[in-house]
């Protein structure tokens, strides 16, 4: 081959090369708007942002789309809030997640077969419950299993459509089916990511991110112990919904002004953005020292449901109901209580 030629076949491979390089979304809007049609099951979206054609959670189609997208935000001009949590999703991309395709934060069957998303066929609907299941035997292949919150939260979303649908259904008979797995499912021990294989590393690039500092969490266990005791054991007026498809730290933050975001777990917020202007009173500010306490010992130091709620009832003198919701919260939303950190903790 001669050096001409060569130059030519190089140059040829370059313009290809470029003419793969994703294209920017028009605006950070158009990419939320994008990102949130994607995740109509997992977070119902204004009708007007839903797409024809909807694509199930966590298939493979869902998985490239989501991976495209980011791509695409990566081309763009962001700010640095913005590419912190940009970078933050595309880490967690090679974490288990994607294992897990029924979150159960969410009843993502029910809205599934809502009218919003009427265009999903009832067909659909089984495949989408038999990859679930196939997809978490494929987890128990890597050490891979829901926790017990996780799996009480997702028999409790498939008996209402159980009692739905028509006998004569073949989607009750799938239901019914994958309601019998979940029966005979064992989950793992830990109620916390340690539990999970990678799970100390995907908890860690929760912690780097809610919180914006690198530091182990047995660092955070000492600052955060410092200014427990600094503040104020008056109990916090708590608020919040029965059911965890927003997180305690996205419903407190609901009224603040909003930074918009792409991640549907926060609510398409940047919760550090907002949390960092947030006025806390004195209750609140030992409110969310002592989730960022649960949360570490949850994930970390793996303590058990009770252990977690005995914890937040002394340090904060709520019921145990109040405590059995935050816990349960903090195990659905790892790290989002940091997102308080840098202002209420020295980094």
């Amino acid at each position: 081959m001669n050096k001409t030629h060569l130059l030519s076949v190089l140059f040829s491979l370059f313009l290809v090369a470029c003419s793969k390089q994703p294209l920017p979304f028009e605006s950070y809007d158009a990419a939320q708007q994008s990102i949130k049609s994607l995740n109509t099951a997992l977070k119902p979206a204004d009708t007007a942002s839903v797409s024809t054609e909807q694509v199930l959670p966590f298939s493979s189609a869902y998985l490239s789309l989501r991976h495209q997208m980011y791509q695409r935000l990566q081309t763009m001009t962001l700010s640095n809030a913005q590419t912190q949590q940009l970078n933050y999703l595309i880490i967690a991309e090679r974490f288990p997640e994607r294992f897990f395709s029924w979150p159960a934060q969410v009843n993502v069957l029910e809205n599934l077969l809502s009218a919003q998303m009427q265009n999903t066929k009832a067909n659909e609907v089984i495949e989408w419950l038999k990859f679930t299941q196939d997809q978490l035997d494929s987890a128990l292949q890597s050490n891979l299993r829901l926790n017990k919150v996780e799996l009480n939260l997702l028999q409790g979303y498939l008996q209402t459509p159980l009692l739905k649908q028509s006998s004569a259904n073949d989607l009750k008979a799938q239901i019914a089916e994958f309601n019998d797995y979940l029966a005979q499912y064992k989950p793992r021990g830990s109620i916390g990511l340690r539990g999970l294989a990678n799970g100390s590393e995907w908890y860690q690039s929760k912690l780097n991110y809610f919180s914006g500092a690198v530091k182990s969490p047995l660092q955070w266990v000492d600052t955060i112990n410092q200014h427990l005791q600094m503040n104020s054991h008056t109990a916090p007026n708590l608020s919040y919904n029965e059911h965890h498809s927003t997180s305690f730290i996205s419903q407190y933050l609901s009224q603040a002004p909003k930074v918009k975001g792409i991640d549907w777990q926060t609510d398409y917020m940047l919760l550090p953005a907002m949390a960092k202007n947030s006025q806390l009173s004195p209750e609140d500010k030992r409110l969310m020292l002592a989730l960022m306490e649960t949360d570490v010992g949850i994930h970390y130091h793996a303590w058990t449901l009770s252990q977690a709620k005995v914890n937040l009832v002394k340090r904060l003198a709520i019921s145990q109901r109040d405590a059995q919701y935050l816990v349960e919260d903090s195990v659905l939303y790892p790290g989002h209580a940091f997102s308080f950190a840098e202002q209420l903790l020295t980094l």
